[in-house]
């Protein structure tokens, strides 16, 4: 959600991501970021399938667009 990240105080609210997950997966992990000083919330998780015409949020254009070994592993590059 880097492109529509919630900012300052707010009241509950859904979100949703959508993504096409490969048919050969095994695991599906998530986590959420908070930057700054404050708290999170979070309740009614739930993963669901969708069909093709739900748009995806998946903000990497392709596989290639990943690395390929973990980078920045020293926090040194902000």
């Amino acid at each position: 959600m880097e492109n529509r990240s919630i900012h300052g105080t707010t009241d509950w609210n859904y979100y949703s991501i959508v993504l096409d997950v490969p048919e050969e997966s095994t695991s599906i992990h998530f986590g959420i970021l908070l930057v700054g000083s404050g708290e999170i919330w979070i309740d009614g998780v739930k993963f669901e399938e969708v069909d093709r015409t739900v748009p995806s949020t998946n903000m990497a254009s392709s596989p290639d667009d990943l690395p390929l070994e973990p980078i920045n592993l020293g926090f040194d590059e902000l």
